[in-house]
């Protein structure tokens, strides 16, 4: 009890003082920046059932003053604070993000936040998982093992589009990965792709200025070498 009387008391004392000397002020006018210009390593934090009327300052202040288990301060270095608003009301939703430095420094402020009583409310808090999606590598495959249905060996002696058509979008694809050059996104560019290559020998359309090789920064792409 007497634990949360100074907790409260130290959020109120903070509310009133400047936040010039904390060494995380770059949290103060960063609500609005997007996640790019943080470090790779930033995490946030969600907290939840926080009491109505709640500003990204007193959200800070709680943060600040919360202990971990062993009573030392967990003290993380907070690089923003979002409380959600309705957009017709501008009410507070009762639930607040915090971006912190690092993973451990999550861990340590989610844990201290939760079950803690404030305000005669018991809050919840938990690590906010990444939706960063992480690139992978997938294996390479053999243009050979693809099957076009004979398209790409036939390509020369078809007559037009409708022709290259009939094969299905799977099998025109399949024949501009065996051809090495760029699939496309539908029946429509894949079709005009096999159409340009027509009639034309692989160092012609494979040569970079042709534009038609499978690229990954700048650079031919490793599945199709």
């Amino acid at each position: 009890m007497l634990h949360r009387c100074l907790v409260f008391l130290a959020l109120s004392a903070h509310a009133l003082v400047s936040n010039k000397l904390r060494p995380c002020s770059i949290a103060l006018h960063s609500s609005l920046l997007s996640d790019d210009v943080f470090p790779s390593t930033a995490t946030d934090v969600f907290v939840g059932n926080m009491p109505y009327g709640m500003s990204d300052d007193y959200v800070k202040d709680l943060v600040y003053t919360v202990r971990k288990d062993d009573g030392s301060p967990v003290n993380p270095e907070v690089l923003r604070v979002t409380v959600p608003r309705d957009e017709e009301t501008g009410k507070d939703r009762g639930l607040a993000f915090v971006k912190v430095l690092d993973a451990t420094q999550a861990a340590d402020l989610s844990a201290a936040l939760d079950g803690f009583e404030y305000r005669g409310r018991v809050l919840n808090s938990n690590v906010k998982e990444s939706r960063k999606k992480k690139w992978v590598e997938r294996p390479a495959v053999d243009p050979a093992t693809l099957d076009d249905g004979g398209l790409f060996e036939a390509l020369d002696a078809l007559p037009d589009k409708f022709a290259i058509q009939e094969y299905g979008l799977e099998k025109i694809r399949n024949a501009c990965k065996k051809a090495r050059i760029k699939a496309g996104g539908d029946l429509e560019q894949c079709t005009a792709r096999l159409l340009k290559i027509q009639g034309l020998k692989p160092e012609v359309y494979l040569d970079p200025a042709f534009g038609l090789i499978p690229t990954r920064n700048n650079r031919r792409n490793a599945r199709w070498n």
